[in-house]
C-alpha cells in the first residue's frame, strides 16, 4: 500500500452506497502530439512513472471530462508537437483500476485545494473504490446528471451529514464561484490505470489537431479505424489554450453517440 492510499474511508463509504448515474461515460485520456505518436507507433498507451504515487507507473484517465492539461506552462508555440491530444476510451472498456478519486490528485498535492480542506486531511482520505462503477456513484451524490457533471455544475439536493467533513469539502470544492475557484481539476474523476491500454482494442475516438488529419498519424487512426475530431489550429496560442475547444468536441461527440442530445440543441 502506498502511504497516499492511508484515509479515514468516510467518503468511501458515503459514495459506495448511491446508485450510479446514468448514462456512463467514456474515460479520456489526454496527452500531446509528441507523446501520443510514439504511443501510435508502439500500439498502446503505456504507464508511466507517478510524481505523486512516487514509486508506481500509472496511466491518468478522467472520466468524460478532458480535465488535464499537457503543457500547462508552455509558452505560445507554432510546433505541432506540443498541441493537445484526449483520447476517448470505449465505455465498453473492462480494464482494471488501481485507484479512483473524486479530483485531480497532482493539484491536491500541490495544495490547490487548500482553502477547502481541514489542515489535517490527507489524499487517502478522498480515495474511492477503484472500479468503474464509481464514477457515476459520485456523479449521483454530488452532481445529480452526467450533464451537470460534465458542465462542472452540482445540482444534487443531497443533505451532507455534519460528520462528512471529505464530502462537505468536496461539495464546496464544487461549488466555488469566486474568482480565485479551482479550474475542472477540482471537480473531474481522476481514474488511474496500471496497465498499458491496446490502443486498437479499446481507444473509440480522437481529438487531435486538424494538421494530424492528413498525416501520418492521422493514416494510422484511420487504419485502427478511430474517429478522429479534429479541432483548428491557431497560430501561437499556448497549449494549455486548447483546453475548452477539446471540452467542446468530447461534448458534441457524446451528444453524436446518444448520451447527451441536449447539447447538440
Amino acid at each position: 500500500m502506498h502511504s497516499h492510499d492511508k484515509g479515514n474511508g468516510r467518503l468511501k463509504e458515503l459514495v459506495a452506497e448511491a446508485t450510479p448515474a446514468e448514462p456512463k461515460l467514456p474515460l479520456v485520456h489526454s496527452t500531446d502530439g509528441y507523446l501520443f505518436n510514439d504511443a501510435l507507433a508502439g500500439g498502446h498507451l503505456e504507464p508511466q512513472d507517478c510524481n505523486v504515487f512516487v514509486g508506481e507507473a500509472l496511466l491518468y484517465t478522467f472520466y468524460g471530462r478532458p480535465s488535464f492539461r499537457p503543457n500547462m506552462t508552455e509558452l505560445a508555440t507554432t510546433m505541432d508537437h506540443y498541441l493537445p491530444v484526449c483520447l476517448i476510451f470505449k465505455r465498453s472498456f473492462s480494464g482494471e483500476v488501481r485507484r479512483v478519486f473524486p479530483f485531480d490528485t497532482g493539484a491536491f498535492v500541490n495544495e490547490f485545494y487548500r482553502s477547502y480542506l481541514h489542515r489535517k486531511m490527507v489524499l487517502g482520505d478522498f480515495a474511492l473504490e477503484a472500479d468503474l462503477e464509481t464514477p457515476g456513484r459520485v456523479i449521483s451524490t454530488f452532481f445529480g446528471t452526467a450533464r451537470s457533471y460534465l458542465q462542472a455544475r452540482s445540482e444534487t439536493s443531497a443533505k451532507l451529514d455534519a460528520g462528512q467533513f471529505e464530502a462537505k469539502s468536496y461539495a464546496a470544492l464544487i461549488d466555488a464561484r469566486d474568482s480565485n475557484a479551482m479550474d475542472s481539476r477540482g471537480s473531474g474523476i481522476e481514474v488511474q490505470i496500471a496497465e498499458p491500454i491496446a490502443i486498437a482494442d479499446w481507444i473509440e475516438a480522437a481529438v487531435v489537431p486538424s494538421t494530424f488529419v492528413d498525416s501520418s498519424i492521422g493514416r494510422e487512426l484511420r487504419r485502427l479505424n478511430v474517429e478522429m475530431l479534429p479541432y483548428d489550429v491557431q497560430g501561437r496560442l499556448r497549449p494549455n489554450e486548447y483546453t475548452s475547444t477539446i471540452t467542446d468536441r468530447c461534448m458534441h461527440y457524446y451528444a453524436k453517440h446518444g448520451m447527451l442530445e441536449e447539447i447538440l440543441s
